[in-house]
């Protein structure tokens, strides 16, 4: 993993674990807006470390850290 996955990763645990996307796909966890860029938890996502659900259109949706 590179620098930025590693820091968007703790930046999510830190947030509990689990966000959401904006309709500009901006993450948004605990009332805060990731420093992070779609691509990198796209990365994640391939690598199997964060898993999407309950999709709700264009950028929008959930994440969670995977449990895998």
């Amino acid at each position: 993993m590179t620098e930025a996955q590693t820091a968007a990763l703790k930046w999510l645990k830190d947030r509990g674990g689990d966000a959401c996307f904006d309709k500009n796909g901006v993450v948004l966890a605990m009332g805060e807006s990731a420093p992070h860029t779609r691509t990198t938890w796209n990365e994640l996502s391939k690598l199997g470390h964060v898993e999407f659900y309950n999709p709700s259109g264009k950028g929008r949706g959930r994440m969670r850290i995977a449990t895998a």
